[in-house]
């Protein structure tokens, strides 16, 4: 005789899978579970992204200046200059003064406005020949070291590359200083960046690009009118010519009144970013020499969602030697 089932094993046999509504309820769950790790990862990855984009630009803007500022303070260095000079050049370990010159690379400072640079040549360019990005050009010359008793340089004095610089021989001339141009220029791949140029030691000229991301790079020189040392006017490499031209003097002699250098750097991210968008009504102008000069110099960037970060830095000439009076 069959056995009638009991009620466990009769519940048993009934509860085979689950019923529509529970399936839907896990799908759902897990669904909202897979749904909540995206998004996570896609923040993560996306504020990781951010985060490497706005420390490259510093990285960049930090590395710019320190470079700028170490070869500008070496401007117009010699080693032992003498105690009259009248052509704004010393000689280092010799009583002779350097000859003349009316050639601009010769100046322990000279720049272009507005300038396109060649990168293999010895120019710093022409004024307003770049009618597009509007950057200027920098030329900074000086005189190297080398060890005592020995013709090797000291690594005391480096060109814009980092390369060390030997002291002159023992009769100098102006082709025994090194040369440091600084200029904004595209890379390969289209993106700007402060570019350094440099006398190699074959005697040519050679461009590497310096820091990436470097999109203006404004200059303004301080102008002792009355020879106190003490600018009395900031003005671009334009403004130098024109006081030269108002005097009547070479162009020279209005650059050897420079007694300090205002530099005003912009450095934007490599990547756009979604978010970053302007915002209608508000002014997103910069100003890369600072407020003083947003009369004269600014930049209003594009509206493509790149962080931008900038620097302005002022360093005085310390070797702007003069005639004693």
């Amino acid at each position: 005789m069959l056995s009638r089932p009991t009620a466990s094993e009769r519940c048993g046999a009934q509860q085979r899978g689950v019923t529509l509504v529970e399936l839907m309820v896990a799908m759902t769950i897990g669904l909202v579970v897979v749904l909540a790790a995206t998004v996570a990862f896609l923040a993560g990855k996306k504020l990781f992204n951010t985060d490497a984009d706005i420390q490259g630009a510093q990285d960049s803007l930090r590395f710019a200046r320190h470079v700028v500022q170490s070869v500008v303070r070496q401007a117009g260095y010699v080693d032992y200059a003498p105690d009259r000079m009248t052509d704004g050049m010393a000689v280092a370990a010799s009583s002779a003064v350097l000859q003349e010159s009316n050639s601009a690379d010769d100046l322990n400072v000279v720049g272009a406005a507005n300038a396109v640079v060649n990168r293999t040549d010895r120019g710093v360019g022409a004024n307003d020949s770049d009618k597009t990005s509007l950057n200027d050009s920098l030329l900074v010359r000086f005189f190297g070291r080398s060890k005592a008793d020995e013709d090797a340089a000291d690594s005391t004095i480096i060109d814009c590359l980092g390369n060390k610089q030997k002291g002159p021989s023992a009769s100098p001339t102006a082709a025994d200083r090194a040369w440091s141009f600084f200029f904004v220029s595209s890379t390969g791949d289209g993106e700007p960046a402060l570019y350094c140029k440099y006398r190699a030691a074959s005697g040519d000229f050679r461009s590497e690009p310096l820091a990436r991301g470097v999109e203006k790079f404004k200059v303004a020189y301080g102008y002792d009118a009355d020879g106190d040392s003490v600018p009395d006017a900031w003005l671009d490499a334009k403004g130098i010519a024109a006081k030269a031209q108002e005097s009547g003097a070479p162009t020279n002699a209005a650059w050897q009144k420079v007694v300090a250098v205002r530099v005003g750097i912009v450095v934007r991210s490599d990547r756009p970013n979604g978010d970053l968008r302007k915002l209608k009504g508000h002014d997103d102008k910069l100003y890369p020499l600072g407020e003083e000069f947003k009369d004269s110099v600014s930049f209003d960037p594009p509206d493509d969602g790149r962080f931008r970060l900038v620097s302005t830095f002022t360093l005085m000439l310390r070797n702007v030697m003069k005639d004693p009076a």
